[in-house]
């Protein structure tokens, strides 16, 4: 198959040559690619799929276009979960993210319970006074920025331009002004704990989804992490029957509550009697 041109697309060969020619030279490689035609319709009512990192399917519905459009921001407020499951799916499918600002941030746990390849996340702890370059600059190559930072009006506005010029996704953690979807957890609760014993295994949260335009009103959704897309559906506990308690005979001494077997001792043999006195 010759290369392509670059002049038109006449048909799906076509197609398949500006794949083949475009994959690797894009930052995010084949996973911005996977939907690059799409139908007069599809383009009306929602932006180029080629321009939409995929979610979990949990998040489908919170999400105004079913996933993450690039060049938005959007705030995930009061979950590390919710960060991890937002970055998993298209992580998985071959984007870069970076975090910014959250030195607590779990690499073990987002690679374990999340499957997110450490090889193409970028963690700065600390960037110090001078974070808005340091995030520009991330925003320039990578798909996915994470930020944690109290930002002024004018710096969110510079950032969230910069984002929509780049095509990356600014995720940050608190409500930045203008977001275009802001995901904020309202209630969480455990599941794993029994009468004393065992582990947490999930947490179940629920959160308020908002934004501008589509997600202007206001819903509610229910979520739990790590999700079943993920991990697998919660395990479930084991059940262990009771213990079966035989009833004892009525005038019995359970051998647990004898005395134990020992010499047996006199208890008269140091006893003087009582003897009334010799000429009484």
């Amino acid at each position: 198959m010759a290369g392509w041109s670059g002049r038109t697309v006449a048909n799906r060969d076509d197609v398949a040559r500006a794949i083949a020619e475009l994959t690797g030279h894009d930052r995010a490689g084949t996973s911005a690619l996977m939907r690059a035609v799409q139908t007069g319709t599809e383009a009306e009512i929602g932006p180029d799929h080629s321009k939409l990192l995929p979610v979990v399917p949990e998040l489908r519905n919170a999400l105004p276009h079913g996933g993450l459009v690039r060049g938005s921001t959007v705030a995930a407020v009061g979950s590390t979960s919710l960060l991890l499951t937002l970055l998993a799916a298209g992580m998985s499918q071959g984007s870069w993210a970076a975090v910014v600002g959250i030195p607590w941030f779990g690499a073990l746990a987002a690679h374990e319970d999340y499957r997110i390849p450490l090889e193409r996340l970028a963690m700065i702890p600390d960037p110090g006074p001078d974070w808005p370059t340091v995030v520009g600059a991330l925003i320039d190559g990578v798909d996915l920025v994470v930020v944690r930072a109290d930002a002024t009006e004018p710096v969110v506005r510079s950032l969230r331009a910069r984002a929509r010029e780049k095509g990356a996704v600014l995720i940050p953690v608190s409500r930045w002004p203008g977001a275009d979807v802001v995901i904020e957890r309202t209630v969480v609760r455990w599941t794993g704990l029994g009468q004393g014993r065992g582990r947490l295994r999930r947490q179940h949260a629920t959160f308020t989804v908002s934004g501008r335009g589509r997600a202007a009103r206001t819903k509610t959704l229910e979520l739990m992490f790590p999700p079943e897309s993920i991990s697998g559906p919660e395990p479930q506990p084991l059940y262990v029957p009771p213990a079966v308690v035989k009833p004892e005979p009525r005038g019995s001494i359970p051998e647990n509550r004898r005395p134990a077997p020992g010499p047996e001792i006199d208890l008269w043999a140091n006893i003087v009697p009582n003897e009334p006195p010799a000429g009484g």
